[in-house]
């Protein structure tokens, strides 16, 4: 699972390609909406870029979204299996150069579906375990944006220019990207080291996460940082905790949330679920200590028995 965990870190942070729309410029003002906003110039679009997806100014910006993982063993029926919220926290300062410069927190949690309260231990149906549920947090990590793309705060370098290619879509007072990401590479998880925790010697994930604002808000100069709404999916093998091995199969990740206005607004449910298993993303400074599942897995846990 080093991919999907790592998915920041290798591009999930950056605002990949979705599929051509209409083209801003040919789309008209929606009664009472904005007009289009001429996202082809590099400035204007990494404007609205940076106001959907976190703020113009210094601020902590909160990403809460829940959903469900879904399952199938081989080429059979894809049923539930288990529930999944994740809190994502973004600290994002503007550079005097203009530029944006961002640290990233983020802890999820496994639930039954339906319902916020942490799972710490399930029966795998799929392969009649007995097996607990691995809540994972992940980051720092680091990034900054320019009209040229993600880039590198500490060398300056880029990661690439899907800022600037990956399309921003219009229509009547609705605007949105997408951020794309696809990765195939090592599996942190050995088969030898762990045979029942590893589904092969390599990560293929596909993820995207799409972000809706009103165009009204994002045209507005009075606003800095857009009303967001967001969704998640993901195709991806096996959570190592399963304890699958490598039986043929696959799973959906699809969540749906929001950017909130402040912590303030995440539901109760959800922040006393978040408390019981990730209380340092509250904390001023969770951590310092690079995190994600495959650094906490294999040091908490160790291979199961087969």
């Amino acid at each position: 699972m080093k991919a999907l965990i790592n998915r920041r870190a290798l591009g999930g942070i950056i605002a990949g390609g979705a599929a051509s729309g209409v083209a801003a410029g040919a789309l008209g003002a929606s009664p009472g909406g904005a007009a289009p906003l001429d996202v082809e110039d590099p400035a204007k679009k990494l404007e609205a870029f940076m106001k959907i997806y976190t703020s113009l100014e210094t601020a902590r910006v909160w990403y809460w979204y829940t959903g469900t993982i879904d399952a199938a063993l081989g080429d059979g029926p894809v049923r539930p299996f288990i529930g999944v919220s994740t809190l994502i926290r973004r600290d994002v300062s503007p550079t005097r150069d203009g530029r944006f410069e961002m640290e990233m927190f983020e802890g999820s949690y496994f639930h039954a579906v339906g319902d916020a309260q942490p799972l710490n231990a399930m029966h795998n149906a799929m392969n009649g375990r007995d097996v607990q549920p691995f809540h994972y947090r992940e980051g720092p990590y680091h990034v900054g944006y320019d009209v040229l793309g993600p880039y590198n705060p500490a060398t300056g370098v880029h990661y690439s220019h899907e800022v600037k290619d990956s399309p921003i879509h219009q229509a009547g007072d609705q605007i949105w990207f997408s951020r794309d990401n696809y990765i195939d590479a090592p599996n942190a998880f050995t088969v030898d080291k762990w045979p029942l925790e590893s589904y092969g010697p390599r990560d293929t994930v596909g993820s995207f996460a799409t972000h809706f604002a009103r165009l009204s808000d994002v045209a507005n100069p009075a606003v800095r940082t857009a009303p967001c709404a967001f969704r998640y999916e993901a195709f991806m093998r096996w959570w190592p905790w399963m304890l699958m091995g490598q039986t043929a199969g696959r799973m959906v990740w699809r969540g749906d949330g929001l950017k909130l206005p402040s912590i303030d607004h995440l539901p109760a449910s959800a922040r006393a679920g978040f408390m019981a298993v990730h209380p340092r993303l509250f904390l001023e400074r969770p951590w310092n200590d690079f995190a994600n599942l495959p650094i906490d897995y294999q040091r908490e846990r160790k291979p199961a028995s087969i």
